[in-house]
């Protein structure tokens, strides 16, 4: 009996870790899908403002980061 307690336990605390992880996988998604709208909504902006294209805008960040 006490085999078959301890089996269950274990997995009942190995699915609770899984989900625990799932959540927090999704919860990061999440989190980056917005940063990157944000992100690109900056990028229409400025490009709006300034004219350079967001690749551009890019590239020149690329080379500027280069010196």
């Amino acid at each position: 009996m006490a085999r078959a307690t301890q089996a269950s336990d274990t997995w009942f605390q190995n699915t609770a870790a899984k989900q625990i992880r799932d959540d927090e996988l999704r919860r990061a998604e999440r989190l980056n899908g917005r940063i990157a709208m944000l992100g690109f909504t900056i990028g229409l902006i400025v490009e709006a403002f300034s004219g350079d294209a967001i690749l551009q805008q890019i590239a020149d960040l690329a080379l500027l980061a280069q010196g």
